[in-house]
Parts: C-alpha cells; sequence; structure tokens
C-alpha cells in the first residue's frame, strides 16, 4: 500500500527522534535498528526503506539539524543587516539552542560523526556543507557591502569558520557554568577576534608580504642557484671530458 509523503515524513521524523531517545540512553552500540523501529512504530524491515544504519539516522540528525537552523535565521526579518560577526554568533546560538534538548545524544554522537576520515565523507558531506553554504552567504554578503576587503583566502576562511563551529560545540559539551555563559563568552570574544581579523584585511596583508618576499628574495636568488648549477655541470663535464680523453690517449 503506498503512503503518502507527509506520512513519508512522519515516519522519517520519528525514527529520527526515536533513534535520539534511545542513543542519549544507551549509546549507539546500545540502540538496535530493531528497538528504534519498534520506538517509532515502524516495522522492523520499514526502517530499513528509510535508513540503512544508524549511522545514517545519525547523519540525518544533523542534516536536519542545519536546516532548520537555516530556516529559524531566514525567519529573522532584519537579520540582513546584521554585521557578520552579529550572523554568525545567530548561528551558532540557535544551533546550541537546537542542540539542548538533545545534549545527551550529541554528546555522544558529536565526536564520531564530526571527526571522520576519507572514508566517511560522503556520508559527513551533506551536512557540512549545509553549514559551509550557509557561512560563504554570509563572508559574501560582509564583502558585498564593503563591512569586509575581498579576502584572497575566502573559501579558506570559510572552510576554517566549519572548525571553529565544531570546537565550539565541543567546549559547550564539556562547558558546566550556569546557562554556559563560558560558551557564550568563548563564542563572542573568538568571534570577535576572527572577524576584526577579516575587517583589517590581515589574510590580504599576510599574502602580500609572501608574494613580496618571494619575488624580491626566492625569485632573485634563482639567478644564483642557477649560475652555481651551471657551475657544476661544467666541473662534471671537465672531469668526465678529462677522463675519457686519458683513456682514449
Amino acid at each position: 500500500m503506498k503512503i503518502s509523503k507527509q506520512q513519508k515524513a512522519e515516519n522519517r521524523q520519528a525514527i529520527i527522534r526515536a533513534a535520539v531517545a534511545m542513543i542519549a540512553e544507551k549509546g549507539v552500540k546500545g540502540a538496535s535498528m530493531r528497538a528504534i523501529a519498534n520506538q517509532a512504530g515502524v516495522a522492523d524491515a520499514t526502517i530499513y526503506n528509510y535508513f540503512p544504519t544508524k549511522d545514517a539516522i545519525v547523519f540525518a540528525y544533523y542534516e536536519d539539524h542545519f536546516a532548520s537552523c537555516r530556516a529559524e535565521l531566514d525567519a529573522i526579518a532584519d537579520f540582513n543587516a546584521y554585521s557578520l560577526q552579529e550572523r554568525l554568533q545567530t548561528l551558532y546560538e540557535t544551533s546550541l539552542a537546537q542542540y539542548l534538548p538533545d545534549r545527551d545524544f550529541v554528546a555522544r554522537t558529536f565526536k564520531s560523526v564530526f571527526f571522520l576520515f576519507s572514508q566517511d565523507f560522503q556520508q559527513i558531506k551533506p551536512v557540512r556543507d549545509r553549514f559551509i553554504e550557509q557561512v560563504r552567504e554570509m563572508v559574501s554578503s560582509a564583502i558585498d557591502s564593503e563591512e569586509i576587503p575581498d579576502q584572497v583566502f575566502q573559501e579558506l576562511l570559510v572552510q576554517l569558520f566549519w572548525d571553529h563551529y565544531i570546537t565550539m560545540v565541543i567546549y559547550w559539551l564539556t562547558d558546566t557554568s550556569a546557562r554556559f555563559t563560558k560558551t557564550s563568552v568563548m563564542i563572542d570574544k573568538s568571534l570577535d577576534l576572527a572577524c576584526s581579523a577579516l575587517r583589517a584585511g590581515v589574510a590580504n596583508k599576510v599574502f602580500d608580504l609572501a608574494t613580496f618576499l618571494f619575488k624580491n628574495h626566492v625569485l632573485n636568488r634563482m639567478g644564483f642557484i642557477r649560475d652555481r648549477i651551471d657551475t657544476l655541470h661544467a666541473i662534471k663535464q671537465d672531469f668526465t671530458g678529462g677522463r675519457h680523453g686519458r683513456r682514449n690517449s
């Protein structure tokens, strides 16, 4: 019997929520696909029509998480008027607020999901891409509005925010301060430093300095190196030529 798209979406969400509850209580190894299916109210075999493994359910949770963060930020009427730092901080705070009801689940799964090797890249990629795309848009918007200058390493800088986000979530998971105030301060101060560096064009200046040093020191010494290589080649030819001459005589 065919089921509607809405029913499929509801089943999918029920499976994810059942997995979140069970993994939070028992850990990933302690939560079986059969138990998750039973708690979600779907047949044992039906769960595999939605997710092939427990890991796939976990990844789906995080992918949905970033989609939900995006929707929440898009609903802020004046979000486009925020500075880059305010946008990034709102993204981080929104993410942590949405994680809060599932903090035990996040604590059990976050490191295994976000510290993956290349063989699992296809699973983490949709999760990572959702975050990267949003930050890329924020940085591009800040450049277009001339809040920050063009960034010579723009794509690399966007990737660094992904690493920074992961670090902040791990810090939050270990934060025992009231209302996670230490995490809030850490996010505020680290983003302030990062955005100040972007406004000052630090990366561009480092690149300009590296280019200057390369052109005026490395390239200038290439002639010196070539001269020494030519001299060595000449000595070698004289030596081998002289040796051959002695043999012929």
